[in-house]
């Protein structure tokens, strides 16, 4: 409530005006049910920046109003506000879990059900949908990645760390997660705030494919490297060792 910019959009069953007044109501039925101890969901609607841009305070008091009653919550106490502080308008809903009879709101993967409720209602108001926005952000990191991998390959990493040090000449952080026995079981790549799994840029981008085709490429590029200075008269050089 007190952010700048911050402004009640909806409100259901609550007529108080300072935090401490809503909580007080809230608990007027919250103790009709002594079993319950974590009741109060917090939920957050967020549409992308330019469909929010798109939407009215009476737009997004709509929209709170067709999510809770998807969620069968539109009947229990909530109050809802509208952030605007930032880019990103998005709106925060808390509703009492108890509903007037002293009865808990079953959370059983409340989450889970929220996001499904939540992708079904952006599809209904032709919103871009947090799994499309995730597919979108996955294909931009995925090229940019795959981009850097095929010049990083020219440079003949030796192996899965040589590797990581030159992809951070791209900006790109190849993050391993090492089992007990010290091999290189899981990857994920960082650009900036952003990480994907190296699973998500490609099936190659696994940490196991990754490491067999970063071995295949140094060998072939060794080999061709030798028979071009045989070519050449050149004395060949003894190959290194292989730390895989």
């Amino acid at each position: 409530m007190k952010k700048p910019g911050a402004k009640e959009i909806s409100r259901n069953k609550v007529a108080g005006e300072t935090p401490r007044e809503i909580a007080s109501e809230f608990r007027i039925f919250q103790n009709l049910n002594s079993k319950c101890q974590k009741n109060t969901f917090s939920m957050v609607l967020s549409p992308s920046i330019p469909d929010g841009d798109k939407l009215s305070n009476s737009d997004f008091a709509k929209l709170a109003g067709d999510f809770l009653k998807r969620m069968k919550l539109d009947d229990h106490q909530f109050i809802s506000f509208l952030h605007t502080d930032e880019k990103h308008k998005h709106l925060h809903i808390f509703v009492n879990r108890i509903d007037f009879n002293g009865k808990a709101y079953k959370d059983h993967f409340i989450s889970k059900k929220a996001q499904r409720i939540a992708e079904s209602v952006a599809k209904k108001w032709g919103f871009t949908t947090a799994k499309e926005i995730q597919q979108q952000n996955e294909q931009r990191l995925g090229n940019y990645i795959k981009e850097a991998h095929q010049r990083v390959l020219t440079v003949m990493p030796r192996d899965i760390n040589d590797y990581a040090q030159l992809m951070e000449e791209y900006g790109i952080q190849t993050h391993r997660r090492i089992a007990s026995d010290g091999k290189v079981v899981g990857l994920k790549f960082q650009i900036g705030e952003e990480t994907i799994k190296g699973s998500s840029v490609g099936r190659e981008f696994s940490a196991a494919n990754l490491q067999k085709q970063i071995l295949k490429n140094f060998e072939a590029m060794y080999y061709v490297e030798q028979e071009r200075r045989k070519r050449q008269r050149i004395k060949p050089t003894k190959k290194p060792r292989m730390r895989f």
